[in-house]
């Protein structure tokens, strides 16, 4: 927490500078990494943290388009299993996220 009592941001504002050097696959991997911290419990004084650096990184790749493609390659990475335990559960979240958000999502025209 900051003095004026905000929760401090220390995870997002890593992101958000690292965010433009980075590509797409290594934003991505963050990604993943940040939906396991909110999904897995991350330590209550962090947890606003890693749920705001998960947003900031969601928009980013979605805006590029990079989500879409990044869905379809989890679906064929998970169909041909060779996917590891570990991988085969970030994507199956992943999948999961995206269904969710887009289910929800206003359509435009």
């Amino acid at each position: 927490m900051t003095e004026s009592g905000e929760p401090q941001l220390t995870f997002y504002y890593r992101h958000l500078a690292a965010l433009p050097q980075r590509g797409d696959d290594d934003n991505f991997r963050a990604l993943l990494d940040e939906a396991r911290h909110v999904h897995g419990g991350a330590r209550a004084s962090s947890l606003y943290d890693h749920q705001q650096s998960f947003r900031l990184l969601w928009r980013h790749l979605d805006r590029s388009g990079y989500l879409r493609q990044a869905r379809h390659a989890a679906r064929a990475r998970l169909a041909s299993g060779s996917a590891t335990p570990d991988e085969a559960a970030d994507l199956e979240l992943f999948l999961t996220v995206y269904a969710q958000v887009h289910a929800t999502a206003p359509r435009t025209t």
